[in-house]
């Protein structure tokens, strides 16, 4: 009778929260280190720790003419780690194939700020818009 007794603590100890009602650990949003966005729309919310990074990539076609430029970045909030075209895999003389553009900012200080992205091939041919609302915390 006391095995059992025990062997019911042991069963409802371990049963899982399969609704996950309650998450084991609040607070960490933004704290994944490196945070990924593919084509994000326009006034998507980014959460980011000091010293975090948000991956943001973004289709392109480098072969229109049309380029992702940064046409807003508050410097004191974040820094351009890297910029970079990644061509889509194409047969050997395949014309015109697109790509990505992969911008890598980190979050250097406890500031919020506004992130603007343009695909263009100059500041009166804007094809694109994309305004990310960073929020950093430490």
């Amino acid at each position: 009778m006391i095995a059992l007794g025990i062997g019911a603590l042991l069963v409802t100890g371990c049963a899982q929260d399969v609704l996950n009602t309650q998450p084991e650990v609040r607070g960490l949003e933004g704290a994944a280190q490196v945070q990924v966005l593919v084509d994000p729309a326009s006034g998507t919310e980014v959460n980011l720790r000091v010293g975090g990074q948000v991956r943001i990539e973004l289709d392109a076609n480098a072969t229109t003419g049309y380029m992702w430029q940064i046409t807003e970045q508050d410097e004191s909030a974040l820094k351009l780690v890297s910029s970079e075209y990644l061509a889509d895999p194409a047969p050997p003389g395949l014309v015109g194939s697109g790509g990505m553009r992969v911008f890598v900012f980190e979050a250097v200080s406890n500031k919020n700020s506004d992130l603007e992205l343009t695909y263009q091939r100059s500041p009166q041919d804007v094809a694109d818009v994309v305004v990310l609302k960073v929020k950093t915390a430490s």
